[in-house]
């Protein structure tokens, strides 16, 4: 297993500084909550309690490790929330998720800490494994033993994770950005979903990748297109980065709902998407350190991927992997302890954690196979049918997913009684069901041969849980998504989606694929299977009930703020900008490409000066206004002018026919720039004297400001609004007049979540809506 610096002590540090900072005040919640998301810690459907998630880089861990996380979640899981939305503890698990992470649920904040902490002494991170970051980077289960593979992906992906960790450019993309490497052609990395998927080959004698790019799912899902035939090696990072360049710029900050790749891809068209990929290339060209990935085993394919019903495959070396159908992805402490132990059994220092919440213990000596197997046993860890239809995948669902909508992973447990006999059919053995809580796709149904996707509906005038089902899809690059077919009650979908199974085995020509099979019906076949499983109005009183659920079928727990979350970095996202122009302006200069040099630094500067221009609620369109908007705006300001004037003194002395003096100069004052701007926006601030004297100030209800924000869109509205909530003392209400349509729906609802009251809110014309606003935090 190859190993990389991963984890570092001085990011939990910084943790906990932003947690005291919380506590104590000086940090406000719309400010500590992107700054935890960062550190892979994630708010609850329930209040005062926490998910904590960490990443593991082509789901690689240890023994070791695996035992950490389960004492972790013995030690800091299942705290009861605040809310009293539950009336027992909830179970202590440490849960596998569909990108090859680990997390754990129900932690409370002060727990937090000490759960980083004990995570960190095992080399494990949480580090940006939420938030607008790259995502944990995902592999084929079996990279490294496949004897199918052209290369052990693992280490491209833990290379590239490294890599990407902690980079500016990665830190505030307009939202999260995924990568997965797949070992061969079979591509059980799935690159046909991703934003960037690199699939090993061999060409002309070459080792390299082919690389497909604006995959997704969600609501809205989008196969992938190939993006490069054929790179070698050493252009794996290039290639990434330069679409993370595209990403940043182009992908939709005002409306989070498109703010993927995939959306870029969309407005482009695939030979525009291609060719601005090419110009983001040529910017960065020469810029990155060379990269060496030691221990890659590149060789020619000896066999396909291997199969068993028993879960026990053989590896391409002579040794043996042990696959787990792990239930849910759940594993209790104990089961941590048992698994760790049997690997060690088997002579195994290496597991791996799979997309579809499994698990696997790579290199068991074959004479210990059956030890091993016998000591999960004696766990209730089984390995027969992993990854087959009675492997069912399902997101978290209702249980903790602020988003949810149906219980997911109640309705896994209804389906799991129904695959005794179906697992052991082989027509059936290799399907795969997947279930997702609502229409973003954390279960991934768009790619199952049977797949979930929880909603709700209304039955003689009551809200019931609802699933629409998909049918035939797959996420391997090239592939088809799946076909939505009729939806069902929840409790009629366990057996609606038996009934479809049943009628592919009856009704398929050959060996024909579910995908095929379901091609060929096409919708109004696959409505006349699910046409005996729709509601009946008589019978609602027994719908109204999810799996798992004891009250009435609602929607009450979701939460949701979708400007809240775009404006919160504005600020961060645009000195990451000025960072990483600065890393590629240092990079060209090394180079002595000082006119490259030069133009990365006016880039940087431009970021820098937006930055500032945040907190006076001003964002031009034209990159030509900024400079006059921040004179306007913080003339006053005699530090911030300082340092910008510098800036502006060393563009101007520049001498062009000998620019290396003149750019080395502008390098050293715009870094002093973005220092500054670093040290005025830090997440975790310096002093608290002013929100101390600030916390006193009260005023009478009498009041009241008014701020017209006619014309301002999404998310400046937003800004604005807390720009000059910000300037007014506690118990002051503010008049805020907003356009219909996103300004209404969303700044009074991101205001609520933040802890702010809304009064009032009323139409006041056709196109206007006045709000009234009391500042309580």
């Amino acid at each position: 297993m190859s190993t990389f610096d991963f984890a570092q002590t001085t990011d939990v540090d910084e943790f906990e500084a932003g947690y005291k900072a919380f506590k104590a005040g000086t940090m406000p919640e719309e400010r500590f909550t992107p700054f935890r998301l960062q550190m892979g810690v994630y708010g609850q459907r329930q209040e005062g309690v926490q998910m904590i998630r960490a990443k593991f880089p082509g789901g690689v861990l240890t023994p070791a490790q695996l035992e950490v996380m389960g004492e972790c979640a013995e030690l800091y899981a299942g705290a009861m929330p605040t809310d009293g939305t539950l009336k027992e503890a909830p179970e202590k698990v440490a849960h596998i998720t569909t990108r090859q992470d680990i997390q754990a649920n129900f932690v409370a904040l002060k727990d937090v800490v000490p759960f980083l902490r004990k995570m960190d002494e095992a080399g494990i991170t949480t580090r940006e494994a939420c938030g607008n970051t790259v995502r944990n980077v995902s592999t084929c289960f079996l990279a490294g033993k496949c004897p199918a593979e052209h290369a052990d992906v693992t280490v491209h992906a833990r290379k590239f994770a490294e890599y990407f960790l902690r980079h500016p450019l990665a830190q505030q993309f307009p939202r999260k950005f995924k990568v997965t490497f797949s070992g061969c052609a079979t591509d059980c990395g799935l690159a046909g979903m991703h934003d960037v998927g690199y699939i090993a080959k061999h060409q002309n004698g070459k080792a390299g990748f082919e690389v497909w790019a604006a995959g997704g799912l969600s609501s809205q899902p989008m196969p992938a297109i190939k993006l490069e035939d054929f790179i070698e090696e050493s252009d794996v990072l290039i290639v990434g980065e330069a679409l993370m360049r595209m990403h940043f710029k182009y992908s939709d900050r005002k409306r989070r709902a498109r703010a993927r790749l995939k959306y870029v891809a969309q407005k482009l068209g695939e030979e525009g998407f291609i060719e601005e990929y090419k110009k983001q290339r040529a910017v960065i060209e020469g810029t990155l350190p060379d990269v060496v990935f030691e221990g890659t085993n590149w060789r020619l394919p000896t066999g396909d991927m291997p199969f068993s019903e028993s879960g026990i495959v053989a590896q391409h070396d002579g040794k043996t992997s042990i696959l787990l159908n792990v239930f849910r992805g759940d594993l209790t402490p104990l089961q941590c302890r048992a698994v760790a132990q049997a690997a060690r059994l088997g002579g195994s220092n290496e597991l791996r954690v799979t997309t579809e919440q499994g698990l696997v213990i790579v290199d068991v000596n074959p004479e210990k196979v059956d030890d091993v197997v016998e000591v999960l046993g004696n766990a209730d860890l089984r390995t027969s049918y992993a990854r087959g239809i009675s492997d069912i995948t399902a997101c978290p669902g209702t249980e903790t997913c602020r988003l949810g909508i149906t219980s997911s992973r109640g309705l896994a447990q209804a389906l799991q009684p129904l695959m005794v006999d179906l697992k052991q059919d082989s027509a059936l053995a290799g399907i795969t069901i997947k279930a997702s809580g609502c229409q973003h796709s954390c279960g991934r149904h768009h790619i199952a041969d049977l797949g979930f996707h929880g909603m709700a509906k209304k039955v003689a005038g009551q809200p019931v849980p609802h699933y629409q089902l998909h049918v035939g899809g797959s996420g391997v690059a090239g592939g088809s998504f799946s076909f939505a077919s009729d939806w069902v009650p929840a409790k009629h979908a366990p057996e609606a989606g038996i009934a479809v199974l049943q009628a592919y085995k009856d009704g398929r020509k050959g060996d024909e694929s579910v995908h095929d099979w379901a091609e060929r019906l096409g919708k109004e076949g696959l409505s006349e299977i699910l046409a005996p499983y729709k509601a009946d109005a008589g019978e609602v009183d027994g719908l109204i009930y999810d799996w798992s659920e004891n009250e009435a079928f609602n929607t009450k727990g979701n939460k949701k703020g979708e400007c809240a979350g775009a404006v919160l970095s504005m600020s961060d996202a645009l000195i990451s900008e000025a960072e990483y122009e600065l890393m590629i302006a240092k990079a060209h200069a090394d180079a002595m490409f000082w006119a490259e040099s030069q133009t990365a630094l006016k880039r940087s500067l431009v970021s820098t000066v937006r930055a500032f221009l945040v907190a006076y609620g001003e964002a031009p369109e034209d990159d030509a206004e900024v400079f006059g908007l921040l004179l306007a705006n913080a003339a006053t300001d005699t530090e911030l002018m300082k340092y910008y004037n510098a800036v502006q003194a060393a563009m101007m002395s520049i001498d062009l026919s000998d620019p290396a003096s003149g750019v080395t100069k502008l390098k050293e004052a715009q870094s002093a720039f973005v220092s500054l701007a670093e040290k005025r926006f830090a997440a975790v601030p310096e002093s608290s004297e002013t929100s101390e004297q600030d916390a006193g100030k009260v005023v009478s209800d009498e009041e009241v400001t008014t701020l017209d924000l006619s014309g301002v869109a999404c998310p400046m509205n937003f800004v604005k609004t807390k720009i000059k909530l910000a300037s007014l003392p506690m118990g002051a209400r503010l008049v805020v007049i907003l356009d219909d349509g996103e300004p209404i729906e969303n700044v009074p609802l991101s205001l609520e979540e933040q802890g702010q009251s809304v009064l009032e809110k009323k139409q006041i014309s056709d196109t206007q809506w006045q709000i009234v606003v009391e500042k309580t935090t």
